[in-house]
Protein backbone atom coordinates (compact mmCIF):
# COMPACT_ATOMS: atom_id res chain seq x y z
CA UNK A 1 0.00 0.00 0.00
CA UNK A 2 2.92 2.29 0.20
CA UNK A 3 2.93 1.96 -3.66
CA UNK A 4 1.99 5.48 -5.39
CA UNK A 5 1.94 4.61 -8.74
CA UNK A 6 -1.60 3.54 -9.42
CA UNK A 7 -1.00 0.95 -12.12
CA UNK A 8 1.73 -0.64 -9.70
CA UNK A 9 -0.69 -0.68 -6.79
CA UNK A 10 -3.01 -2.00 -8.45
CA UNK A 11 -1.51 -4.68 -10.24
CA UNK A 12 -0.32 -6.12 -6.89
CA UNK A 13 -4.28 -5.94 -5.84
CA UNK A 14 -5.11 -8.22 -8.77
CA UNK A 15 -2.37 -10.54 -8.46
CA UNK A 16 -3.05 -11.92 -4.71
CA UNK A 17 -6.84 -10.68 -4.52
CA UNK A 18 -7.66 -12.64 -7.77
CA UNK A 19 -6.46 -16.06 -6.53
CA UNK A 20 -6.69 -15.49 -2.83
CA UNK A 21 -2.93 -15.42 -2.80
CA UNK A 22 -3.47 -19.14 -2.84
CA UNK A 23 -1.01 -21.09 -4.93
CA UNK A 24 -2.23 -24.02 -7.03
CA UNK A 25 0.56 -26.29 -8.52
CA UNK A 26 -0.28 -29.97 -10.33
CA UNK A 27 1.14 -33.04 -8.77
CA UNK A 28 4.32 -32.55 -10.67
CA UNK A 29 5.24 -28.90 -9.39
CA UNK A 30 5.16 -30.54 -6.14
CA UNK A 31 7.33 -32.96 -6.30
CA UNK A 32 9.91 -31.04 -7.34
CA UNK A 33 9.79 -28.63 -4.66
CA UNK A 34 9.96 -31.66 -2.40
CA UNK A 35 13.26 -32.79 -4.30
CA UNK A 36 14.48 -29.48 -3.82
CA UNK A 37 13.96 -28.90 -0.27
CA UNK A 38 15.00 -32.53 0.47
CA UNK A 39 18.89 -31.53 -1.07
CA UNK A 40 18.85 -28.62 0.22
CA UNK A 41 17.80 -30.21 3.09
CA UNK A 42 20.24 -33.57 2.81
CA UNK A 43 23.54 -31.87 1.58
CA UNK A 44 23.56 -29.28 5.03
CA UNK A 45 23.17 -32.35 6.77
CA UNK A 46 25.47 -34.59 5.39
CA UNK A 47 28.32 -31.86 5.48
CA UNK A 48 27.46 -31.12 9.24
CA UNK A 49 28.29 -34.86 9.88
CA UNK A 50 31.08 -35.07 7.20
CA UNK A 51 33.00 -32.17 8.24
CA UNK A 52 32.12 -31.72 12.19
CA UNK A 53 32.70 -28.20 13.04
CA UNK A 54 33.72 -26.98 9.52
CA UNK A 55 32.42 -23.02 8.85
CA UNK A 56 29.90 -23.53 6.20
CA UNK A 57 27.38 -21.07 7.14
CA UNK A 58 24.18 -23.01 6.91
CA UNK A 59 20.97 -22.61 5.29
CA UNK A 60 19.06 -24.89 7.23
CA UNK A 61 15.42 -23.23 8.21
CA UNK A 62 15.70 -21.25 5.10
CA UNK A 63 15.22 -24.30 2.58
CA UNK A 64 12.39 -23.09 0.73
CA UNK A 65 15.30 -20.61 -0.60
CA UNK A 66 16.46 -23.58 -3.36
CA UNK A 67 13.01 -24.17 -4.48
CA UNK A 68 12.48 -20.51 -5.17
CA UNK A 69 15.72 -20.23 -7.12
CA UNK A 70 14.48 -23.53 -9.10
CA UNK A 71 11.03 -22.04 -9.58
CA UNK A 72 12.93 -18.40 -10.93
CA UNK A 73 15.56 -19.99 -13.34
CA UNK A 74 12.78 -22.21 -15.00
CA UNK A 75 9.69 -19.58 -14.69
CA UNK A 76 12.14 -16.65 -16.15
CA UNK A 77 13.49 -18.98 -19.34
CA UNK A 78 9.58 -19.49 -19.92
CA UNK A 79 9.26 -15.55 -20.76
CA UNK A 80 12.72 -15.37 -22.54
CA UNK A 81 15.06 -14.66 -19.82
CA UNK A 82 18.23 -15.78 -21.23
CA UNK A 83 21.15 -15.09 -18.05
CA UNK A 84 20.36 -15.05 -14.09
CA UNK A 85 23.17 -12.90 -12.26
CA UNK A 86 23.37 -13.79 -8.90
CA UNK A 87 24.67 -11.55 -5.36
CA UNK A 88 24.78 -13.33 -2.18
CA UNK A 89 26.93 -13.03 0.86
CA UNK A 90 27.96 -16.38 2.49
CA UNK A 91 24.70 -17.92 4.08
CA UNK A 92 23.69 -20.70 1.82
CA UNK A 93 26.18 -20.18 -1.09
CA UNK A 94 27.66 -23.88 -0.72
CA UNK A 95 24.15 -25.11 -0.48
CA UNK A 96 23.28 -22.74 -3.78
CA UNK A 97 26.34 -24.04 -5.74
CA UNK A 98 25.78 -27.71 -5.51
CA UNK A 99 21.64 -27.95 -5.25
CA UNK A 100 21.46 -24.63 -8.25
CA UNK A 101 24.09 -24.15 -10.06
CA UNK A 102 25.19 -28.07 -10.40
CA UNK A 103 29.13 -27.54 -8.90
CA UNK A 104 29.53 -31.29 -8.13
CA UNK A 105 30.09 -32.05 -4.55
CA UNK A 106 33.26 -34.14 -5.02
CA UNK A 107 34.68 -30.68 -6.00
CA UNK A 108 33.27 -28.88 -2.71
CA UNK A 109 34.17 -31.84 -0.56
CA UNK A 110 38.15 -31.54 -1.94
CA UNK A 111 37.67 -27.96 -0.69
CA UNK A 112 36.77 -29.19 2.99
CA UNK A 113 39.77 -31.33 2.82
CA UNK A 114 42.16 -28.85 1.13
CA UNK A 115 43.05 -30.51 -1.35
CA UNK A 116 41.78 -28.52 -4.40
CA UNK A 117 44.77 -27.17 -7.13
CA UNK A 118 45.21 -23.60 -8.04
CA UNK A 119 48.02 -22.05 -9.57
CA UNK A 120 46.83 -18.64 -8.66
CA UNK A 121 45.17 -18.97 -5.37
CA UNK A 122 42.75 -16.06 -4.23
CA UNK A 123 43.67 -17.27 -0.47
CA UNK A 124 39.42 -16.84 -0.15
CA UNK A 125 37.60 -19.17 1.42
CA UNK A 126 34.72 -21.70 0.11
CA UNK A 127 31.85 -19.61 1.09
CA UNK A 128 33.01 -16.85 -1.17
CA UNK A 129 33.48 -18.95 -4.31
CA UNK A 130 31.95 -18.10 -7.48
CA UNK A 131 30.43 -20.39 -10.23
CA UNK A 132 28.69 -19.86 -13.34
CA UNK A 133 26.92 -22.76 -15.37
CA UNK A 134 24.28 -23.44 -17.85
CA UNK A 135 21.11 -25.07 -16.41
CA UNK A 136 18.54 -26.92 -18.97
CA UNK A 137 14.83 -25.34 -19.16
CA UNK A 138 11.85 -26.96 -21.21
CA UNK A 139 12.63 -23.21 -22.97
CA UNK A 140 16.54 -24.25 -23.56
CA UNK A 141 19.48 -23.11 -21.46
CA UNK A 142 19.84 -20.54 -18.44
CA UNK A 143 23.23 -19.35 -17.84
CA UNK A 144 23.29 -18.76 -14.67
CA UNK A 145 26.23 -16.96 -12.47
CA UNK A 146 26.82 -16.66 -8.93
CA UNK A 147 29.45 -13.37 -8.19
CA UNK A 148 32.26 -14.28 -6.14
CA UNK A 149 32.22 -12.74 -2.93
CA UNK A 150 35.25 -11.88 -0.66
CA UNK A 151 33.25 -10.30 1.71
CA UNK A 152 32.17 -7.74 3.19
CA UNK A 153 28.56 -9.43 2.65
CA UNK A 154 26.35 -6.95 0.46
CA UNK A 155 29.61 -5.03 -1.27
CA UNK A 156 28.59 -7.37 -4.40
CA UNK A 157 25.10 -5.65 -5.20
CA UNK A 158 26.41 -3.08 -6.91
CA UNK A 159 29.02 -5.62 -8.44
CA UNK A 160 25.89 -7.58 -9.66
CA UNK A 161 24.39 -4.61 -10.85
CA UNK A 162 27.36 -3.38 -13.14
CA UNK A 163 28.19 -7.09 -13.80
CA UNK A 164 24.39 -7.54 -15.52
CA UNK A 165 24.51 -3.67 -17.10
CA UNK A 166 27.43 -4.60 -19.02
CA UNK A 167 25.78 -8.16 -19.93
CA UNK A 168 22.84 -6.12 -21.54
CA UNK A 169 24.80 -3.75 -23.20
CA UNK A 170 26.52 -6.17 -24.92
CA UNK A 171 23.02 -7.64 -25.99
CA UNK A 172 21.85 -4.57 -27.10
CA UNK A 173 18.88 -5.52 -24.95
CA UNK A 174 17.66 -1.86 -24.32
CA UNK A 175 14.46 -3.36 -23.10
CA UNK A 176 16.37 -5.13 -19.85
CA UNK A 177 14.49 -8.47 -20.50
CA UNK A 178 17.39 -10.77 -20.78
CA UNK A 179 19.35 -10.89 -18.19
CA UNK A 180 17.88 -10.04 -14.64
CA UNK A 181 20.36 -9.57 -11.33
CA UNK A 182 18.89 -11.69 -8.04
CA UNK A 183 20.13 -10.70 -4.82
CA UNK A 184 19.96 -12.53 -1.75
CA UNK A 185 20.56 -10.50 1.26
CA UNK A 186 20.08 -11.07 4.96
CA UNK A 187 17.92 -9.74 7.22
CA UNK A 188 19.94 -7.66 9.18
CA UNK A 189 22.50 -6.83 6.67
CA UNK A 190 20.00 -5.46 4.22
CA UNK A 191 18.35 -3.30 7.34
CA UNK A 192 22.24 -2.14 8.35
CA UNK A 193 23.94 -1.77 5.58
CA UNK A 194 24.26 1.34 3.16
CA UNK A 195 25.53 -0.32 0.19
CA UNK A 196 21.82 -1.46 -0.12
CA UNK A 197 20.33 2.58 -0.02
CA UNK A 198 22.90 2.88 -2.74
CA UNK A 199 22.12 0.13 -4.88
CA UNK A 200 18.22 1.18 -5.16
CA UNK A 201 18.99 5.03 -5.06
CA UNK A 202 20.93 4.06 -8.39
CA UNK A 203 18.40 1.43 -9.47
CA UNK A 204 16.59 3.43 -11.94
CA UNK A 205 18.63 5.70 -13.03
CA UNK A 206 19.51 5.83 -16.94
CA UNK A 207 23.19 5.06 -16.44
CA UNK A 208 23.38 1.82 -13.63
CA UNK A 209 19.48 0.61 -14.45
CA UNK A 210 19.43 -2.91 -15.17
CA UNK A 211 15.70 -2.92 -15.30
CA UNK A 212 14.39 -4.17 -12.00
CA UNK A 213 16.28 -6.50 -9.34
CA UNK A 214 14.42 -9.64 -7.83
CA UNK A 215 15.79 -9.25 -4.10
CA UNK A 216 15.18 -12.21 -1.78
CA UNK A 217 15.90 -11.72 1.86
CA UNK A 218 16.10 -14.84 4.19
CA UNK A 219 14.90 -13.23 7.07
CA UNK A 220 15.88 -15.75 9.68
CA UNK A 221 14.85 -13.30 12.45
CA UNK A 222 18.37 -13.04 14.25
CA UNK A 223 21.46 -10.88 13.37
CA UNK A 224 24.45 -12.91 15.11
CA UNK A 225 23.39 -12.41 18.67
CA UNK A 226 20.61 -10.27 18.49
CA UNK A 227 16.94 -11.14 18.20
CA UNK A 228 14.88 -8.56 19.80
CA UNK A 229 14.06 -6.16 16.84
CA UNK A 230 14.12 -3.42 19.27
CA UNK A 231 18.31 -3.82 19.57
CA UNK A 232 18.27 -4.87 16.06
CA UNK A 233 16.76 -1.70 13.57
CA UNK A 234 13.94 0.55 13.78
CA UNK A 235 11.30 -0.56 11.20
CA UNK A 236 8.84 -2.76 11.43
CA UNK A 237 10.46 -4.84 9.00
CA UNK A 238 13.46 -5.23 7.80
CA UNK A 239 12.58 -4.91 4.17
CA UNK A 240 11.44 -1.54 4.76
CA UNK A 241 14.60 0.49 3.32
CA UNK A 242 13.61 -0.61 0.33
CA UNK A 243 10.25 1.57 0.33
CA UNK A 244 12.54 4.33 -0.89
CA UNK A 245 12.11 3.09 -4.45
CA UNK A 246 8.19 1.69 -3.52
CA UNK A 247 9.44 -1.63 -4.50
CA UNK A 248 6.57 -4.14 -3.66
CA UNK A 249 7.84 -6.39 -0.87
CA UNK A 250 5.84 -10.36 -0.40
CA UNK A 251 5.99 -11.23 3.25
CA UNK A 252 5.79 -15.49 3.02
CA UNK A 253 6.65 -17.87 5.41
CA UNK A 254 9.60 -19.93 4.75
CA UNK A 255 7.95 -23.14 6.03
CA UNK A 256 5.84 -22.99 3.07
CA UNK A 257 7.34 -24.16 0.06
CA UNK A 258 4.31 -23.80 -2.54
CA UNK A 259 3.67 -19.75 -0.87
CA UNK A 260 7.19 -19.17 -1.58
CA UNK A 261 7.31 -20.17 -5.40
CA UNK A 262 3.86 -18.29 -5.79
CA UNK A 263 5.93 -14.86 -4.64
CA UNK A 264 8.54 -15.64 -6.82
CA UNK A 265 6.28 -16.03 -9.80
CA UNK A 266 5.08 -12.77 -8.87
CA UNK A 267 8.08 -10.93 -8.27
CA UNK A 268 9.27 -12.23 -11.83
CA UNK A 269 5.92 -11.08 -13.49
CA UNK A 270 6.25 -7.43 -11.58
CA UNK A 271 9.34 -7.05 -12.68
CA UNK A 272 8.92 -7.88 -16.03
CA UNK A 273 6.04 -6.07 -16.62
CA UNK A 274 7.39 -2.78 -14.82
CA UNK A 275 11.31 -2.93 -14.97
CA UNK A 276 11.45 -2.37 -11.41
CA UNK A 277 13.11 -3.66 -8.19
CA UNK A 278 10.70 -6.29 -5.98
CA UNK A 279 11.99 -7.76 -2.78
CA UNK A 280 10.67 -10.95 -1.42
CA UNK A 281 10.89 -10.91 2.85
CA UNK A 282 11.13 -14.82 3.49
CA UNK A 283 10.65 -15.33 7.21
CA UNK A 284 11.67 -18.33 8.37
CA UNK A 285 15.18 -19.40 11.19
CA UNK A 286 18.48 -20.13 11.68
CA UNK A 287 19.03 -23.46 12.60
CA UNK A 288 22.14 -23.29 13.88
CA UNK A 289 24.56 -20.65 15.44
CA UNK A 290 25.85 -17.57 12.99
CA UNK A 291 28.17 -20.23 11.66
CA UNK A 292 29.03 -23.71 13.11
CA UNK A 293 31.70 -23.20 15.68
CA UNK A 294 28.48 -21.16 17.51
CA UNK A 295 26.33 -22.14 19.90
CA UNK A 296 23.08 -20.00 19.53
CA UNK A 297 21.73 -21.55 22.91
CA UNK A 298 23.94 -19.19 24.76
CA UNK A 299 22.51 -15.89 23.52
CA UNK A 300 18.95 -17.03 21.93
CA UNK A 301 18.29 -19.53 24.47
CA UNK A 302 13.86 -19.57 23.60
CA UNK A 303 14.59 -19.21 20.10
CA UNK A 304 16.59 -22.06 19.93
CA UNK A 305 14.72 -24.48 22.16
CA UNK A 306 11.32 -23.90 20.07
CA UNK A 307 13.80 -24.08 17.01
CA UNK A 308 15.09 -27.48 18.31
CA UNK A 309 11.32 -28.86 18.65
CA UNK A 310 10.42 -28.15 14.46
CA UNK A 311 10.36 -30.59 12.30
CA UNK A 312 11.88 -28.61 9.44
CA UNK A 313 10.15 -27.76 5.99
CA UNK A 314 11.02 -30.80 4.49
CA UNK A 315 9.51 -33.11 6.73
CA UNK A 316 6.75 -30.91 7.14
CA UNK A 317 6.44 -30.52 3.06
CA UNK A 318 6.70 -34.43 3.18
CA UNK A 319 3.89 -35.31 5.37
CA UNK A 320 1.65 -32.74 3.57
CA UNK A 321 2.00 -34.21 0.33
CA UNK A 322 1.83 -37.94 1.81
CA UNK A 323 -1.70 -36.47 3.34
CA UNK A 324 -2.84 -35.26 -0.38
CA UNK A 325 -2.29 -38.64 -1.63
CA UNK A 326 0.62 -37.66 -3.91
CA UNK A 327 3.21 -39.82 -2.65
CA UNK A 328 3.74 -42.63 -0.04
CA UNK A 329 6.31 -41.71 2.96
CA UNK A 330 8.82 -44.25 1.66
CA UNK A 331 9.28 -42.15 -1.19
CA UNK A 332 10.13 -39.36 0.87
CA UNK A 333 12.27 -41.04 2.68
CA UNK A 334 14.03 -42.88 0.11
CA UNK A 335 15.04 -39.44 -2.04
CA UNK A 336 17.01 -38.98 1.03
CA UNK A 337 18.86 -41.79 0.69
CA UNK A 338 19.17 -41.61 -2.70
CA UNK A 339 20.92 -37.97 -2.53
CA UNK A 340 22.85 -39.51 0.30
CA UNK A 341 24.37 -42.21 -1.50
CA UNK A 342 24.81 -39.45 -4.82
CA UNK A 343 27.11 -37.75 -2.09
CA UNK A 344 28.91 -40.50 -1.08
CA UNK A 345 29.96 -40.82 -4.58
CA UNK A 346 30.52 -37.02 -5.16
CA UNK A 347 27.79 -36.91 -7.88
CA UNK A 348 24.48 -35.38 -7.77
CA UNK A 349 20.84 -37.52 -8.07
CA UNK A 350 20.54 -35.71 -11.63
CA UNK A 351 21.95 -33.79 -14.18
CA UNK A 352 21.81 -29.96 -13.21
CA UNK A 353 23.93 -28.31 -15.43
CA UNK A 354 24.97 -28.92 -19.61
CA UNK A 355 28.43 -29.43 -20.04
CA UNK A 356 30.05 -28.65 -23.37
CA UNK A 357 27.32 -26.10 -24.17
CA UNK A 358 28.58 -23.31 -25.77
CA UNK A 359 26.14 -20.15 -25.63
CA UNK A 360 25.96 -17.29 -27.85
CA UNK A 361 27.52 -14.63 -26.01
CA UNK A 362 30.23 -16.18 -24.21
CA UNK A 363 33.49 -14.30 -23.81
CA UNK A 364 35.83 -17.36 -25.19
CA UNK A 365 38.78 -17.69 -22.22
CA UNK A 366 40.48 -20.15 -24.20
CA UNK A 367 43.66 -17.65 -25.43
CA UNK A 368 44.21 -17.04 -22.13
CA UNK A 369 44.17 -20.39 -20.74
CA UNK A 370 47.36 -22.64 -19.21
CA UNK A 371 49.67 -19.59 -19.35
CA UNK A 372 51.46 -18.03 -16.51
CA UNK A 373 49.60 -14.77 -15.09
CA UNK A 374 53.41 -12.75 -15.67
CA UNK A 375 53.40 -13.98 -18.89
CA UNK A 376 55.54 -11.44 -21.67
CA UNK A 377 52.39 -9.24 -23.17
CA UNK A 378 53.14 -6.80 -25.97
CA UNK A 379 51.43 -4.11 -24.78
CA UNK A 380 52.06 -1.31 -27.34
CA UNK A 381 50.07 0.99 -29.47
CA UNK A 382 50.97 1.87 -33.10
CA UNK A 383 52.04 5.56 -33.03
CA UNK A 384 49.17 6.16 -35.46
CA UNK A 385 46.88 5.27 -32.81
CA UNK A 386 48.49 7.25 -29.75
CA UNK A 387 48.76 10.56 -32.17
CA UNK A 388 45.11 10.34 -33.03
CA UNK A 389 44.25 9.98 -28.41
CA UNK A 390 46.73 12.49 -28.16
CA UNK A 391 44.70 14.83 -30.88
CA UNK A 392 41.59 14.40 -29.13
CA UNK A 393 42.71 14.65 -25.43
CA UNK A 394 44.51 18.11 -26.37
CA UNK A 395 41.99 19.36 -28.88
CA UNK A 396 40.44 22.93 -27.41
CA UNK A 397 37.28 22.96 -27.50
CA UNK A 398 35.15 25.93 -29.16
CA UNK A 399 32.67 25.78 -26.15
CA UNK A 400 35.14 25.60 -22.87
CA UNK A 401 38.10 26.54 -23.32
CA UNK A 402 38.74 27.90 -27.33
CA UNK A 403 36.11 30.69 -27.46
CA UNK A 404 37.78 34.02 -27.39
CA UNK A 405 36.40 34.99 -23.94
CA UNK A 406 38.08 32.44 -22.22
CA UNK A 407 41.58 33.46 -23.83
CA UNK A 408 40.87 36.94 -22.43
CA UNK A 409 40.18 35.29 -18.60
CA UNK A 410 36.24 36.47 -18.91
CA UNK A 411 34.19 33.58 -17.66
CA UNK A 412 31.31 32.31 -19.13
CA UNK A 413 28.46 31.82 -17.46
CA UNK A 414 27.38 28.76 -18.85
CA UNK A 415 30.85 27.20 -18.39
CA UNK A 416 31.20 29.09 -14.72
CA UNK A 417 27.90 26.50 -13.62
CA UNK A 418 29.58 23.49 -14.99
CA UNK A 419 33.05 23.62 -13.59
Amino acid sequence: MHITNSDEMHWVQKRFEGDLSTPRYDAAKKKRILSQITAAETLERYLHTKYVGQKRFSLEGGESTIAALDHLIHASSAVGVQELIIGMAHRGRLNVLVNTLGKLPRDLFAEFEGKTSQQLASGDVKYHMGFSSDIPTENGPMHVSLAFNPSHLEIVNPVVEGSVRARQDRRKDSERRQVIPVLIHGDSAFAGLGVNRGTFNLSQTRGYGTGGTIHIVINNQVGFTTSDTRDMRSTLYCTDVSKMVEAPIFHVNGDDPEAVCYVMQAALDYRMAFHKDVVIDLVCYRKLGHNEGDDPFLTQPMMYKKIAKHAGVRAMYAERLVNEGLLKQEEADGAIRAYRDALDKGEHVEQTALTNYRRSHAVDWSPFMGTHWAHPTETALPLADIQRLAEKIHHRSGRFQGSPDRRQGAQSPSCHGRW
